[in-house]
């Protein structure tokens, strides 16, 4: 490919598509010797071979503003308007207040089952299973040794709560 010298001139803008993929390359020209353009892009100095261009856009600068942007890199994401929420009132992780923890030790006394004490109290089924534990362990009925560490963590509140049973 034979260009005038004035073309490519260094420091000139210049947007290249080139013949493998159609990619689009924009940059200032740096240099053109033996076959070689090189270019000062938003990536990197970069050498392209002058028979591999398909298309030389002379206005790069104007071309690369008007050209869609491809690299999700580059894309801005799409952003609510409305700010996060927090997670709803089943979240399992919000903390118990002690009159909810006064009727959970009397539903336990009263044998009922952990499923139906989570839709009640709006919990996660495996953390009422590890309260009864605890709550168990406070009684005596258990060893602190044969219940799980998360239930271990309760032992201390469910003796506060019940008002010091061992």
């Amino acid at each position: 490919m034979e260009l005038p010298p004035s073309v490519l001139v260094a420091g000139r803008p210049v947007a290249i598509r080139l013949l493998s993929g159609g990619d689009l390359l924009c940059g200032r020209v740096m240099l053109v010797t033996d076959g070689w353009l090189q270019l000062s892009g938003s990536a990197g100095p970069l050498l392209v071979r002058l028979d591999q261009i398909a298309v030389l856009h002379l206005d790069g600068a104007a071309l690369a503003a008007d050209e869609p942007v491809d690299d999700p890199a580059v894309m801005l994401r799409p952003r609510s308007a409305e700010p996060p929420r927090k997670a709803g009132s089943k979240a399992p992780g919000r903390a118990w207040h002690e009159d909810d923890l006064r009727a959970l030790a009397e539903a336990f006394l009263d044998n009922a089952n952990d499923a139906e004490l989570a839709e009640r109290f709006h919990r996660a089924r495996g953390q009422v299973k590890e309260l009864r534990q605890g709550f168990e362990c406070a009684r005596g009925n258990l060893v602190e040794d044969q219940i799980s560490p998360v239930a271990q963590t309760w032992v201390g509140r469910w003796r506060k709560v019940l008002g010091g049973v061992r």
